[in-house]
Formats: structure tokens, C-alpha cells, sequence
């Protein structure tokens, strides 16, 4: 390239530039926890990668993708903005910069230009220096489905939220909640392929088998939900909240629950469920390998056959036989696997990988 050359050098500086950044989600800042105290961290939003064409930086990190690359129903303008930041993302490592990229889904939440996307992907693949993916399954994704150096992926566990809310040591030697029924928790983005509609029809049907128990479902809904909401909002058993939780309700409202209900349909990469195992709460879910390799083997015992019907119910109505003994042994593993990921650990591997 013929203006690489004359492009501004990169300083000896440790700067890094890292977008898009989250507001109100704790997760980049427990990832850089551990970054050398030389590290200047700027973070900014999916249209800022031109700061690299005046900033000194020396390191990129890219997260979400989808926000960046097809986000319009223009799919022109998608192409042109594509091969802009590429561009600018060539020249960039030209002049010595490194690229990191962060893998957090495989899809889109909302697909609007899935090819200008799948093709900013494979192209990141090729440019970036390194891959980071929370497991396995996302590394073998990302070499079937984009063709990915497997030698530029890290596996490099989500950590968990162990002090971020809460002291960590106060969470950790929580005692489990007293209650006279088993206390059920779905919290996030009121999504279909979460399930709602599946825990919906299912904790109606335990209610009219008068079967105890109570479930807490918090998170954000929309609109084309009305029908759903109000069948759950007429459940005695059931406590519904659809405005936005503030972070300091959160060890209170995971610390009152005794287990965490994902009954996604699909799933890459999950903070709730992250969240809900730092608060020592085992998953109830689908036997999926995307679960499997995300939480305490202790915990399998919950997941379900995704293709049964009955599935999720049958794994409630386990739930709600546990014994208390039991559920703390499952409780334990929750805490010694969110300890295993605790912030620190993880953003010291993240760490490594940013200052080769």
C-alpha cells in the first residue's frame, strides 16, 4: 500500500482503542481489570474506528461486530462502510498496530444485512492478529464457518461478575436463600429465542397442577409481547418486572433466587448465565455443548433434551425435589466455577494477549 508509508507512525505508547464499548454492562471493564497501569484504554462507539487514522494507538479490540458491519437495511452503504473500515483497519496494522477481535455471537440479535456481515467477518479473520472466543465451540465455529487460523484463536473463559455488584467475598459466602417454595429466575432481554414463551406455557401449567413454586422473570420486553405478558402477569406464582433493573437490586434479587432458567433455543455466548453462576445458581437449560462448556458439570444433571416437549418442565419438577443438601453441593460448584473465571484471572490472559 502506498500511503502506509507515509501514514503517522505508531508511538512506543500502549494505547488502546476498543469498540464498540457497552453502557451499563461491566463486562469490558472486568476484561481490562488487569491491564498494565502504561495502558491508556479509550473506548468508543461501532463508527469510531477512524480515530486510528489520528490517534497514536497501538492496539484495536473489537467486540461486537454486528454493530459495525450490515447494522442498515442499505446494503450499499454497508459495502461502503465495510471496505472503508477495512481500510482503514490495513493501513493500521501496516504501520505496526495490532487487531484483536472478541467473538460474542455468532449471529446478529436482529440480522438486517447478514451477507455485508458474514463478510466483514471472514475478512476480520484474515487481518486480525488475534481471536478471542469464552470456548471451545466458538473457536471450532469461527475455522467451519469463516475459515479462521485456528493458531490465531484464544480461548479465554467470559469472566464472571465476582465483584463487580458486590463484594466477591460477599457473594461467595452467601447463604442459600430461605423460602418456602423453590425460587426460579429468568432475567435479560425478553428475546423469543430465550424461551420466554416456553417458561410462559410451562409455569402456567404448574400453577394450575397447584404445584409450589415461584419464578421471578426480569428484564426488558417489547411491544409484540402484550399477549405474553399478561399471561404472565395474571400467574399469582410468578413476579414479573419490565423496567430496567439498577445494578445495586441485583445481589439482592440473584441472592433470593436458587436457580437460573435458560431454556434458549439458540445460544453462543452468555453473560446472564455467567451472572447467574457468580451468584452460586445452577442452570436449568437445553443440552447443548454452548452450555455444557459454560458452566459446572455439577450442573448437567438440569440440562435437558432441547428436541422433548416436556423438557423443560421435567427439569423443573427436579428442581423443586432437590433437597436443600443437594442444591448446596450444586450451589458450591457454582461458586468454585465462577471462581475459576473470577475477573482477574481472565483479564490477565487478556492482557497477554493484547501486549505481544
Amino acid at each position: 500500500m502506498q500511503n502506509a508509508a507515509v501514514a503517522k507512525p505508531l508511538t512506543e505508547n500502549r494505547k488502546l482503542l476498543c469498540l464498540p464499548s457497552t453502557a451499563g454492562n461491566p463486562y469490558q471493564s472486568l476484561l481490562y481489570s488487569e491491564l498494565p497501569e502504561e495502558f491508556d484504554c479509550e473506548y468508543a462507539g461501532p463508527g469510531a474506528l477512524d480515530r486510528l487514522k489520528t490517534g497514536d494507538f497501538t492496539v484495536v479490540h473489537i467486540h461486537w461486530d454486528d454493530r459495525m458491519f450490515g447494522r442498515s437495511d442499505d446494503a450499499e452503504s454497508n459495502e461502503a462502510d465495510l471496505d472503508a473500515a477495512l481500510e482503514t483497519l490495513r493501513r493500521f496494522k501496516a504501520r505496526g498496530g495490532r487487531i484483536v477481535w472478541t467473538i460474542h455471537n455468532d449471529a446478529p440479535h436482529k440480522a438486517r444485512d447478514l451477507e455485508t456481515f458474514q463478510r466483514g467477518r471472514r475478512e476480520l479473520s484474515q487481518l486480525a492478529d488475534a481471536i478471542h472466543v469464552h470456548a471451545e465451540h466458538a473457536a471450532d465455529h469461527m475455522v467451519s464457518t469463516y475459515g479462521a487460523d485456528r493458531s490465531k484463536l484464544h480461548v479465554i473463559p467470559h469472566p464472571s461478575y465476582l465483584g463487580a455488584y458486590e463484594p466477591a467475598k460477599t457473594t461467595t459466602s452467601r447463604k442459600l436463600a430461605k423460602a418456602d417454595t423453590r425460587q426460579f429466575l429468568f432475567f435479560g432481554m425478553f428475546r423469543g429465542p430465550k424461551g420466554v414463551h416456553a417458561i410462559a406455557d410451562v409455569a402456567g401449567k404448574l400453577t394450575k397442577r397447584d404445584v409450589p413454586y415461584h419464578l421471578r422473570m426480569y428484564g426488558k420486553a417489547f411491544s409484540s409481547q402484550a399477549r405474553m405478558l399478561r399471561r404472565l402477569n395474571t400467574n399469582p406464582n410468578i413476579d414479573l418486572r419490565t423496567d430496567r433493573i439498577p445494578d445495586e437490586e441485583i445481589p439482592e434479587i440473584f441472592g433470593a433466587s436458587h436457580v437460573f432458567l435458560a431454556p434458549y433455543q439458540s445460544m453462543f455466548t452468555s453473560g446472564s448465565v455467567m451472572l447467574a453462576l457468580t451468584f452460586g445458581l445452577p442452570i436449568i437449560g437445553p443440552n447443548i455443548r454452548e452450555l455444557r462448556e459454560t458452566t459446572p458439570e455439577a450442573c448437567h444433571d438440569l440440562l435437558y433434551d432441547p428436541a422433548s416437549p416436556r423438557g423443560l418442565i421435567r427439569s423443573m419438577l427436579q428442581f423443586i425435589e432437590m433437597s436443600d443438601t443437594d442444591l448446596r453441593k450444586v450451589r458450591m460448584a457454582c461458586f468454585d466455577f465462577a471462581k475459576d473465571r473470577a475477573p482477574d484471572i481472565c483479564s490477565a490472559e487478556i492482557a497477554k494477549l493484547l501486549t505481544q
